[in-house]
């Protein structure tokens, strides 16, 4: 049994309606990938979307332009976007 707050609850109800799939299959599934350490390809994946992004952003060309700081757009953006990068965690526990 998984106890949730009320708002919880409520929120991973519509999330398992909105993809036609029960409650207990999403909590199920997660817990499966906690255990064999997904966990690590959903930050790696989060991590390579950022990556991808940053990249995208300097190929631009219009996102070179130049403020009087001497920074770019790009360089900006992407000095934002940096942080959001997240830890891989490693799991050395194998819980078979």
């Amino acid at each position: 049994m998984i106890y949730l707050t009320h708002d919880d609850a409520d929120k991973i109800r519509k999330f398992a309606d909105d993809r036609g799939l029960s409650v207990s299959k999403i909590a199920r599934e997660g817990l499966q990938m906690m255990m064999e350490k997904q966990g690590e390809r959903f930050e790696m994946g989060f991590n390579e979307g950022l990556n991808v992004a940053m990249q995208t952003v300097n190929d631009t060309k219009s996102m070179h332009m130049m403020f009087p700081s001497g920074k770019s757009f790009a360089e900006l953006v992407c000095e934002s976007l940096s942080p959001l990068i997240r830890p891989v965690t490693k799991h050395p526990v194998n819980y078979e």
